[in-house]
């Protein structure tokens, strides 16, 4: 692809390009190919590339590459200006700066992880064959009543388990106070935490489980509206989501590793700015007094 564009862009308007001075920009090295300064500023041919590649264009797209040097050439012409109005020394624009090299670099990690730790077939097997346990032989139709905090929860479970009022009449009263009630929904035992799992493979339709079921948006009861015989994807039906999640694992496993052995030096002594900040918080009240 290099050499495509390389060619085109010196037959069609580049002529000469590497005749032009070179630059000192910290990220451009001296076998970069340079195919325009704007303003003594570097747009080179591994931008164009990653940008070509990121939209989705095409060598053989001509148009596409004019097109998207244009608008580098744009971009860094918008830069410039912002560098001679002092904006590239502003505080918030030094910390995205920052943060975008962080980024850049740590997707590059992680793609050289990839290579040196391959997903493996059978790592594929054996997570494929845990997933199948995991989720069981059976699938649960569930209804659930969402409240907001567990004492609200537990008071709703014991009125349901003495009697004083029915699941239908729970979902009713539910809806006119605001509450969310979900529509059912199936799930298999994979998707639930160990203490519901073992509820649900000892419960029948129509039962409320006997624990509330916590998630990220409050407190659920559940009740079971339907069981039926679970329909097991074909290992090449959720292969790519194993791979994916083995990866993620591994990437997991990696940053954690690396935490640990990074040396961290705090250079700034919180606790004693906190202390300082109150004081001085106290110091105004006493004035003012």
């Amino acid at each position: 692809m290099k050499n495509n564009i390389l060619f085109l862009l010196i037959m069609v308007f580049l002529v000469g390009c590497q005749s032009e001075p070179g630059t000192d920009h910290p990220l451009v090295n001296e076998d970069d190919v340079l195919l325009v300064l704007v303003d003594g500023e570097p747009i080179t041919l591994p931008m164009l590339e990653l940008t070509m590649e990121a939209r989705g264009i095409s060598e053989d797209d001509h148009d596409g590459m004019r097109q998207t040097l244009d608008e580098l050439i744009r971009l860094q012409a918008v830069a410039n200006a912002a560098r001679e109005a002092g904006m590239d020394d502003e505080p918030e624009v030094r910390a995205r700066r920052m943060i975008r090299e962080l980024e850049a670099l740590q997707m590059r990690y992680f793609e050289q992880v990839g290579r040196d730790y391959p997903v493996t077939d059978e790592q594929i097997q054996t997570a494929y064959q845990a997933q199948v346990e995991r989720s069981g032989d059976q699938q649960y139709e569930i209804e659930t009543v969402l409240f907001p905090n567990q004492s609200a929860v537990l008071d709703a479970l014991a009125n349901l388990e003495s009697g004083q009022i029915s699941f239908d009449d729970l979902t009713a009263s539910a809806s006119e106070s605001g509450l969310t009630v979900d529509r059912p929904v199936w799930v298999d035992l994979s998707q639930l935490p160990p203490d519901i799992r073992v509820l649900m493979e000892g419960a029948s339709t129509g039962d409320v489980l006997d624990l509330p079921l916590q998630t990220p948006q409050g407190w659920r009861i559940v009740r079971i509206s339907d069981q039926r015989a679970a329909e097991i994807p074909s290992l090449e039906q959720v292969r790519q989501g194993i791979v994916r999640s083995l990866a993620r694992e591994r990437l997991d496993i990696v940053v954690d590793e690396l935490f640990e052995a990074a040396e961290i030096e705090p250079m700034l002594p919180l606790d004693d700015a906190t202390d300082g900040e109150a004081d001085d918080e106290a110091g105004d009240e006493t004035a003012d007094e």
